[in-house]
């Protein structure tokens, strides 16, 4: 073959082999290509078709479609906002959004819009702020659903629309502990001005929130404020165990100043509000509405507050009953349920034979079945009742039980007949009928029973569980616990400066005499005088402790005041000054190193001893005499005797129970009985009546006054004693109130 001819083939080769190389190139890039725009065309169609996205920055209008959105951060609409139905628009901590114009949220009955706070972070809600430019601008929510928020609606201070209407929503579940609803004032400025805002918050749940609707002034020359049909069932309004007027659902001010609109508050329900205690987490207090201001009173009339008797509805309001500087509450006349209008709820809870559950109900045996009343008709088709209960005496171990059922509707009245035997081994628990839903498939709140109890009992092991926890903490640095026999097992040495465990009490009270001249068969027909002391007390161990008493106090009695026909007989009659100091050892049931809310009263028992002087004196004649330098008994008389001593010893058991008020101060009551070693407290011991001539002829000072006190009804007793020789011994009861202080940290 020719070079050149074998040349030229070789080059067509390789522009073959070149071409197929680079269409193979541009296979690949076409088929990337296609690749990545196929990519896109479906992000572009998922998005399109759910219209998920992240709403930030600032708008001049805005408009949220149907489909999941999310708020993350601050978001600012200048104009008009406009939420479609069937939007769903989370809010994360910090996010919120900020409305400076029209507002239209406007769901659909079968397509609600949902405004919800994302799962423990939680974002804010919506804000409602400053004077809109158009004249015409109004504020319109309806069939939308505020759940798990931190403020759901805010009002801001200076907001202006021309209304505003809040009508057939939900707010449900919502986590801030501020409002639910705050409506703030109009800027000042506005009193110049003569147009008002409607403002109208009608046919609304609200359940299960943890804060209040709150108006600024409910009575206002510029808000014409409308709240009717509504249903607030199931609130938990947290603050302290004060009850006061920001602690309830609904509250506002009312105030003299204003004339031109009295807001209209008519066909509501309120039912099953509390307030809940910050520290503690349990039930202070029914709290539905309050009402602060300078007005005479406020119109109440024609809703229904929880109850049907006025008694049990004044326990929800907090006005001028409780605040005599707040206004009125005039709720006469009220409804006795609610009405169909309201949104559904169950407003009663009865037993089967249809006496009313109390809130407050202890449930530690299963209940055989209860009675619910609904305003309207309820669907329990779907509905789910469980029993929970704790399964021990301490321990957060609960079991979750669900319960079977039988149903017997009757009107608006639901018969539940519990099926299924429950063992719940008499630990408290409580019911929940959750999944309920109304004719129109709107939910129903759910129903708790005993919840309240259940809550109280819930805190008390959740700070066992928080002192174990830190006890075992505490315990795993330290040396290696003794044995479980050791007695430093039980009773743990405090590791303190010495002035920290010492503890100072004044007493009082009184004291009773039950020793010889005493009525043995009713303890308090005796005389009670005053008592005065001081204890101080050193603390030991963790559950040991040492006092002494030192206590001033009178004791006196008649035989007049006895049910025994001897004593009447013997007449006797005796007063005595008593000084004692007595030292005591005591055991504390609850750890004294702790300080815990949870176990404010603190029980101790104690043994002790009684050093006591005392001098019995009766009066003869007008005149006050000691009776021990008499020798009544004969000690003078007979040279064989000695005169009693007035020095005593005894000893006595005692109970105190204190209520720590905080950690430095407590009060409490405390309870002792005394028995003396001596059988002469009274001046009367197991000795011979002495005769007449012995007292006369002995040299003893007051022959007369002994005379009579050795014998004061002259009776014949020759050979008899003056008290039993088997039975002589003196006792008595101390009895009160103290105050202590632990003077050093």
């Amino acid at each position: 073959m020719d070079p050149q001819e074998l040349l030229h083939q070789l080059f067509i080769k390789y522009q073959i082999k070149r071409l197929n190389n680079s269409m193979m190139n541009r296979s690949k890039y076409i088929r990337i290509g296609l690749v990545i725009m196929a990519a896109v065309i479906f992000n572009t169609l998922s998005i399109d078709s759910i219209a998920q996205d992240t709403i930030a920055g600032n708008y001049a209008n805005l408009v949220i479609k149907s489909g999941v959105h999310f708020i993350k951060e601050s978001v600012t609409v200048k104009g008009k906002l406009e939420i479609q139905a069937g939007a769903k628009i989370e809010f994360t901590d910090p996010g919120v959004l900020v409305c400076e114009g029209e507002v239209l949220i406007k769901g659909e009955r079968s397509n609600k819009i949902e405004i919800y706070g994302k799962l423990k972070n939680e974002g804010v809600g919506l804000v409602i702020r400053g004077i809109d430019s158009i004249a015409t601008s109004k504020v319109e929510i309806s069939n939308t659903i505020f759940k798990s928020l931190q403020l759901p609606l805010y009002f801001d201070f200076g907001w202006k629309r021309a209304s505003v209407n809040i009508e057939d929503n939900n707010f449900i579940n919502n986590v801030g502990k501020v409002s639910v609803i705050q409506v703030l004032n109009p800027p000042f400025n506005f009193n110049m001005d003569s147009s008002s805002i409607d403002f109208k918050i009608k046919h609304n749940l609200f359940s299960a929130n943890s804060a209040a609707i709150y108006f600024e002034d409910l009575k206002s020359d510029h808000v014409n404020i409308e709240v009717t049909k509504n249903t607030f069932y199931g609130n938990n309004v947290y603050g302290y165990k004060n009850y006061n007027i920001s602690t309830n659902v609904f509250y506002g001010r009312m105030d003299q100043l204003f004339t031109r609109f009295i807001p209209v508050i008519e066909n509501n329900s309120f039912a099953f509000n509390y307030l809940i205690d910050n520290f503690t987490d349990t039930v202070v207090h029914v709290a539905n509405f309050g009402v602060y201001g300078t007005d005479k009173q406020i119109n109440l009339r024609n809703n229904y507050l929880g109850a049907n008797n006025k008694e049990q509805i004044l326990k929800g309001i907090h006005d001028q009953v409780l605040n005599y500087n707040a206004p009125k509450v005039e709720l006469e006349p009220f409804l006795n349920f609610p009405g169909q209008d309201n949104p559904s709820h169950i407003f009663a809870i009865n037993n089967l034979d249809n006496s009313a559950i109390p809130d407050s109900l202890k449930i530690l045996d299963p209940l055989k079945g209860f009675i619910l009343k609904a305003n309207n008709n309820v669907d329990y088709s779907k509905a789910v009742l469980n029993y929970s209960y704790f399964k021990d005496d301490s321990s957060l171990k609960k079991v979750d039980t669900l319960v079977t059922y039988d149903i017997q509707p009757n009107g608006l009245e639901t018969k539940f007949t519990i099926t299924k035997t429950l063992n719940s081994a008499k630990k408290i628990g409580f019911y929940n009928l959750s999944k309920t839903s109304n004719s129109s498939g709107d939910n129903v709140p759910d129903v708790k029973i005993g919840h309240n109890a259940y809550l109280i009992d819930l805190r008390r092991r959740n700070v066992l569980a928080e002192l174990l926890k830190d006890k075992k903490s505490n315990d795993s640095i330290r040396k290696q616990s003794p044995p479980p026999d050791s007695l430093k097992n039980i009773f743990q040495k405090i590791e303190a400066p010495l002035k920290s465990k010492i503890e100072v009490s004044l007493l009082t009270g009184g004291s009773i005499f039950t020793g010889t001249i005493s009525n043995k068969g009713n303890m308090f027909a005796n005389d009670m005088n005053l008592l005065f002391g001081v204890n101080i007390n050193y603390t030991l161990y963790s559950n040991l402790s040492a006092s002494l008493n030192i206590e001033s106090f009178k004791l006196s009695n008649s035989d007049a005041k006895s049910n025994n026909n001897e004593q009447l007989a013997r007449g006797m009659t005796f007063s005595t000054t008593m000084l004692g100091i007595s030292p005591s050892i005591n055991y504390d049931f609850v750890d004294n190193r702790l300080y815990t809310k949870a176990r404010r009263i603190r029980p101790s028992v104690g043994l002790g001893l009684d050093i006591v002087s005392f001098t019995p004196t009766g009066i003869y004649n007008g005149t006050v005499y000691n009776l021990q330098p008499l020798g009544t008994g004969g000690q003078i008389a007979d040279t064989t005797k000695k005169a009693y001593s007035t020095l005593a010893f005894g000893y006595f058991l005692n109970f105190k129970v204190k209520y720590q008020i905080n950690r430095f101060n407590s009060v409490g009551l405390h309870l002792s009985y005394h028995w003396s070693m001596s059988n002469y407290l009274d001046d009367v011991g197991p000795d011979p009546y002495p005769s007449t001539a012995s007292i006369l002829n002995s040299k003893g000072p007051n022959k007369d006054a002994a005379l009579f006190f050795s014998n004061p009804t002259s009776r014949n007793v020759i050979g008899q004693y003056r008290n039993s020789p088997t039975d002589a011994q003196d006792s008595y009861l101390n009895f009160g109130i103290f105050y202590s202080r632990r003077l050093f940290k």
